[in-house]
């Protein structure tokens, strides 16, 4: 058999439909299981996002903030959230690089099996 080639069928073809006779249609997935899990991924990002903004209001004092020569006044629960939200920008990015590395590392070593 070629590389172009499919396997011979084991399984019997499957039957032609009649005349007269609607074909049954395959049974669809559950059409509530998707908004479920998208529902249930949602209530730690809001309880996250609620604890956020408990954290900002709590310090809602003014500082003030100084980066690359930059310097201007903001709220400290603010600032904080910003610094945070910067940080795990930068650690995204480094990590997807990685997985990239990995992935094609993990290519090329596949190939030479």
């Amino acid at each position: 058999m070629g590389p172009t080639q499919t396997p011979p069928r084991k399984d019997p073809l499957p039957n032609p439909v009649r005349p007269g006779t609607s074909p049954v249609a395959p049974r669809a997935a559950e059409p509530g299981h998707r908004s479920r899990h998208l529902w249930l991924g949602l209530i730690p990002a809001m309880l996250a996002l609620v604890i956020m903004l408990v954290f900002i209001f709590q310090n809602l004092r003014e500082t003030t903030v100084s980066f690359l020569g930059f310097s201007g006044a903001a709220p400290l629960g603010l600032a904080l959230v910003a610094a945070a939200l910067l940080g795990g920008i930068v650690v995204f990015g480094l990590g997807s690089v990685r997985i990239v590395q990995l992935r094609k590392l993990a290519r090329t070593q596949g190939r030479g099996l």
